[in-house]
């Protein structure tokens, strides 16, 4: 008999790196989630805020989009970097964590700023559900497509 030793087991996990490409996805989805969203509740979105077309196309201005990729750049950064943290190695719980985080994070906060601003209710599950849905698949994502740092 003899003895065989081994390398400790810490030193055999792999260790999770950023994905800039799965950032780069979760950044172009959330913005091609809300064109595709807000393109079938458009209607009931204009007015439950109080819009009209005309309104909108006078008051026109590229600032919401240039808003949007910025947040969504830092959406899909923080994501990553928390998913790397907590060793998320699959696309399940990913998604599962994502969601776990999105329903406190981002539906229930609008649903109590909507609620004391007297906004109506149904515009919380147009607005949160497409937050929701982007919170989802951006954990598919990362969740999913992993990076290694090599030993």
């Amino acid at each position: 008999m003899y003895l065989r030793i081994h390398k400790p087991i810490y030193l055999k996990m792999k260790k999770l790196k950023l994905n800039y490409l799965a950032i780069l996805a979760v950044v172009i989805i959330s913005q091609v989630i809300p064109m595709i969203w807000y393109g079938i509740f458009a209607d009931q979105w204009m007015e439950m805020n109080g819009l009209t077309m005309d309104y909108i196309m006078a008051n026109d201005s590229n600032s919401p989009y240039f808003v949007a990729l910025i947040a969504s750049l830092v959406f899909a950064v923080i994501l990553a970097w928390l998913f790397k943290r907590m060793n998320i190695e699959s696309a399940k719980d990913g998604f599962i964590t994502a969601l776990a985080m999105g329903i406190p994070f981002s539906l229930l906060n609008l649903m109590t700023i909507y609620m004391f601003s007297f906004r109506p209710y149904e515009l919380v599950w147009i607005d949160g559900g497409e937050n929701l849905l982007i919170w989802g698949v951006a954990g598919l994502i990362l969740g999913g497509w992993r990076k290694y740092e090599s030993n």
